[in-house]
């Protein structure tokens, strides 16, 4: 690590044609939000975004943790409560008002970026970190997110100051102090979106890498630690669920998502059915071995067992399916998403999901491409043109982050760090995989991009220029 420090002055005046470019991207950053503010409904176009602001308003009004809109109001088992009780603590202060939700994200995700800034000057160069800047405040999925009721940027409030204290514990910088930050913090972001839970075990990995060598005493007391705090941060959630659905659980969200997503395309394909058929054989036959549920949770928890179940004797067409979902990850933004937000948020739009799956695993890649022009590209119109800048400076992120890891590849922690991110954050997600599920990882491929970047402009004069 360089330890460089930033003075503004000299910042400004070493490099002024950057900041400039720092400058205009925030400008075209601010762009990108606008659709935001035409109405509200713009807030809401992922569909979870309505379910996250029911609950919080049932909590309000004293309903309890439901997305039922009308007595009774059973209890939800899918969602965890970090980003519902972020919503319900706004709404309590500033009335139910959506637009304050937003607006506190954009500063929460431009502070991010201004955080990624910062560590990309300490970590690298000057240069470096500006230009990581700039590759944020381009980013269309960034963008797009900070707009919506989502769990996303507050996610990362917790994820990246928590890898920063992972990368100080592992690099034996007051080891047991950034370990119980890490924890508390990491704990936080599982509380927010449940895909972050069994992130922390991952991170055991860097004790065998050799940059590292032997585990010092300090630094196992640290991560020791971390997985403490971590444990004692979410176990709450574990015992409730097990209080009110009499199971041990954090998340019936991934039952759901192997039944629905996993499972039923694959069954669908191979039976000639509707992925809404085929998910109901699913369940026909997990509550027939099973027996029929209690409660919400058990019907979710029963119906995924028997998905997996059936995902074991299809293991080739699972792994399309698996390739083609973490393929989705590296697109810029959802094609439903692009064209919600910036195109014509009235229009009566279906999930495509089903069928593209239904007709990949069949083989009919043709189908699947004209089902994706017909229902999200050509209704965009000539708006779809900033969707492929948006993919295009992906790639080139994706390369330049490529081209810096591999400068150094596993002899630094910062890019086995970013690796074991990657794989986790992308790797988790399989066939569920959507582009927000690369913005775990996309600060430090920005990070890495930025410092390939260096390396390029390092051959020719451009870099003293700027």
């Amino acid at each position: 690590m360089h330890g460089c420090r930033l003075n503004l002055r000299e910042t400004l005046r070493s490099n002024r044609w950057l900041v400039l470019l720092l400058a205009a991207s925030l400008a075209i950053h601010f762009l990108l939000l606008i659709p935001a503010l035409k109405d509200s409904s713009r807030l809401f176009v992922c569909a979870d975004s309505v379910w996250y602001e029911r609950l919080a308003l049932n909590i309000l009004q004293g309903n309890g943790y439901s997305l039922a809109q009308a007595s009774p109001y059973e209890p939800n088992s899918t969602m965890v409560p970090g980003y519902t009780l972020f919503i319900a603590g706004i709404y309590a202060v500033f009335g139910q008002s959506p637009y304050a939700v937003v607006i506190i994200q954009v500063i929460l995700s431009l502070a991010l970026i201004a955080g990624i800034t910062w560590c990309g000057i300490r970590q690298f160069s000057k240069k470096a970190g500006i230009i990581a800047g700039i590759l944020l405040l381009l980013n269309l999925c960034l963008a797009f997110y900070s707009t919506q009721i989502m769990t996303d940027i507050l996610f990362l409030v917790f994820l990246l100051p928590g890898l920063w204290l992972v990368l100080r514990l592992f690099e034996g910088r007051r080891p047991v102090y950034s370990g119980l930050g890490a924890g508390l913090l990491l704990g936080l972001g599982a509380l927010t979106r449940p895909i972050g839970l069994y992130f922390p075990l991952i991170l055991a990995f860097l004790f065998f890498i050799k940059p590292f060598g032997k585990p010092g005493r300090s630094r196992l007391f640290g991560y020791g630690a971390l997985l403490l705090v971590c444990i004692a941060v979410v176990s709450p959630w574990f015992i409730r669920n097990r209080v009110v659905f009499g199971h041990f659980f954090f998340s019936t969200v991934q039952s759901f998502n192997l039944s629905h997503i996993h499972a039923a395309p694959i069954k669908a394909s191979i039976e000639g059915k509707t992925v809404n058929e085929a998910e109901a054989d699913l369940e026909r036959a997990a509550f027939a071995r099973y027996g029929e549920p209690c409660n919400e949770a058990e019907g979710f928890i029963f119906t995924g067992r028997e998905a997996v179940r059936y995902i074991l004797k299809h293991p080739g067409r699972y792994t399309v399916l698996y390739a083609a979902g973490v393929a989705k990850t590296l697109l810029p933004l959802g094609f439903a998403e692009f064209l919600l937000f910036y195109a014509s948020p009235e229009q009566e739009i279906r999930n495509l999901t089903p069928p593209v799956q239904k007709a990949i695993l069949k083989g009919d890649v043709r189908e699947a491409l004209r089902v994706i022009w017909q229902e999200r590209i050509a209704p965009t119109g000539w708006v779809f043109v900033v969707y492929v800048l948006g993919l295009l400076f992906n790639i080139f992120i994706i390369v330049l982050a490529i081209k810096g890891f591999v400068k150094k590849s596993f002899k630094v922690s910062f890019n086995l760090l970013a690796f074991l991110t990657a794989l986790y954050f992308i790797g988790v997600t399989g066939p569920a995989g959507q582009p927000r599920h690369f913005l775990p990882l996309l600060p430090l491929a920005a990070l890495l991009a930025a410092h390939g970047l260096i390396f390029g402009l390092k051959k020719t004069n451009t870099l003293r220029r700027l």
